[in-house]
């Protein structure tokens, strides 16, 4: 399977002259992290989101094109999966008026946290997906996107849900995820590079996500996304660009919620949890040199109750900071260091995590 799919990959290459060329494209990042969990200590060779995809565009008419991308995660130190989808869709896109995909897509919510927001995005133990809610790429969905030209560069992105599932109905108190809508994930976004402002508002209804404090995953969940970012050389301190974001979070109709071990032990299933995160960064590109330095300060709170009256609440604190080293333009080294504290969390306990890595990345 894995050769096939390269040779389809590569074979891309060789299409005619008549149609418009596909772009390949993809990178390389892979790092060498010291990794506690806050009970071992190891030493890991990690492929951090390292990816393969071909994109394109095939014009129908002067204002109307068909769009395609196909792209995969590539596991480059020896994991099983050597193959895992990402981002794979096709569909239209009008010229000034905006798009409409079908396929594998990551969420309008989770787009919000691009930028520089997260700034530790797609590396191991890092990435905010290990504390926050909302870092989903579904499946079976269909969305929309404006162009930026539209309204002024405010741009509106909804995407809805298929849950195609028909044998599952007891675990959905609104029944089957089995109709159009049954999630949904939408933003409403606005940069202006002359001000150096990027700001988004996102929200999922019950769009499915994963709650790191209690270990669940796969949820329905309802949730208001809000970021921003700023250039601060617009003002003068040249290089320097902060970000920060705020979201919460609750499980909206997922009632078989099975409960992890806990101190003191409970029995039964959740039937409340809610999260509320934040997060600020900071990016600074030294002038007139390779060097890029960035840090990160993330919290997440997630309360949570049990049927028959317990209930709890979980936090969790995470810090970072990292260089980056630019050998050229689609190459550079990195070093992270990373720690991360637990307090009473039903999955994770009270622990501390670290993570301390080097690592390169190249781009193609």
């Amino acid at each position: 399977m894995n050769k096939l799919l390269l040779a389809a990959v590569v074979a891309t290459m060789g299409m005619s002259a008549a149609q418009a060329a596909p772009t390949l494209y993809g990178k390389v990042n892979v790092s060498v992290d010291s990794y506690d969990d806050g009970k071992d200590d190891k030493i890991e060779v990690n492929s951090n989101a390292s990816r393969i995809g071909v994109k394109g565009e095939e014009k129908l008419t002067d204002q109307l094109a068909a769009i395609y991308q196909a792209e995969w995660e590539i596991d480059v130190d020896g994991g099983d999966d050597v193959f895992k989808k990402r981002n794979i869709f096709a569909g239209l896109k009008w010229a000034n008026l905006g798009t409409l995909k079908a396929g594998i897509m990551d969420t309008p919510f989770k787009d919000a946290a691009g930028g520089y927001r997260d700034v530790f995005n797609d590396y191991a133990h890092a990435d905010i997906k290990e504390m926050m809610y909302g870092e989903e790429r579904v499946e079976n969905v269909i969305g929309i996107e404006t162009d930026p030209k539209l309204m002024g560069g405010v741009v509106f992105a909804l995407q809805a849900q298929q849950g195609e599932s028909t044998t599952e109905t007891t675990k959905y108190t609104d029944g089957a995820r089995d109709s159009i809508g049954d999630g949904i994930s939408t933003s409403l976004s606005y940069a202006n590079k002359d001000l150096g402002f990027e700001g988004v508002i996102a929200g999922n209804f019950k769009s499915i996500g994963d709650f790191a404090a209690v270990g669940i995953s796969n949820a329905p969940a309802d949730a208001i996304r809000v970021g921003g970012s700023f250039d601060l050389g617009k003002i003068g301190a040249t290089g320097l660009y902060l970000g920060a974001m705020w979201q919460t979070a609750e499980i909206s109709d997922y009632t078989n919620l099975q409960a992890f071990s806990v101190t003191p032990a409970y029995a039964g299933d959740y039937n409340k949890v809610e999260e509320n995160a934040w997060l600020i960064s900071a990016t600074y590109k030294l002038a007139n040199t390779p060097w890029t330095f960035k840090a990160q300060y993330q919290q997440a709170d997630t309360d949570y109750a049990i049927l028959g009256g317990a209930s709890g609440d979980s936090s969790v604190d995470q810090w970072g900071i990292g260089a980056d080293y630019k050998l050229n333009s689609q190459t550079k080294l990195f070093a992270n260091a990373i720690q991360r504290e637990w307090d009473n969390s039903p999955k994770k306990g009270n622990a501390d995590e670290s993570v301390y890595g080097l690592g390169m990345e190249i781009k193609f």
